[in-house]
């Protein structure tokens, strides 16, 4: 079920937050964690499909884990997030210089989710809707905010290996 038109607007405009912020890290591991290096530390963790689609070269994919997503990701590090929304669909699209890294929603699972350590958490949820749960609010269930899940940053290529 695709989200409801208030939701992509509320995410779009919470998403709006990592624009103008570079990508700071990534792991590799259940899934990739992307780091920005704003305020409010966002953090989009994938655990679905993506694919980055380059202005000057072919398209690539990964589910998620993959070479060629660690290669375009070690390419894309600190370079700031010129845009990033989220269609009526459910798609994500990150946009980092002249590449678009875009995470498609799942049928079956949830493919992707933002979150910071203000409490923000938007999670594309199987079928493509959104749960969000604004910094400002404890969420629809009540439930804790999320807790601040800075870790000490040893390499940005944490979890992953070359060999």
């Amino acid at each position: 079920m695709p989200p409801a038109f208030e939701d992509v607007d509320l995410a779009n405009r919470l998403l709006h937050a990592v624009v103008g912020s570079r990508l700071l890290a990534f792991r590799m591991g259940g899934g990739v964690r992307l780091e920005f290096d704003d305020d409010a530390y966002h953090e989009l963790t994938i655990e679905g499909s993506l694919r980055f689609v380059r202005a000057d070269g072919p398209e690539r994919h990964g589910e998620p884990i993959s070479l060629d997503a660690a290669e375009q990701l070690i390419q894309s590090l600190n370079t700031p997030v010129m845009a990033a929304a989220v269609d009526p669909h459910g798609t994500l699209t990150v946009t980092f210089g002249n590449a678009n890294l875009v995470v498609p929603y799942d049928e079956m699972y949830e493919a992707w989710q933002m979150r910071s350590d203000q409490g923000l958490l938007m999670v594309s949820t199987p079928g493509g809707d959104l749960a969000i749960w604004k910094p400002e609010n404890d969420g629809p269930t009540g439930a804790d905010r999320p807790g601040d899940s800075r870790r000490a940053r040893t390499s940005a290529f944490e979890g992953f290996s070359f060999g």
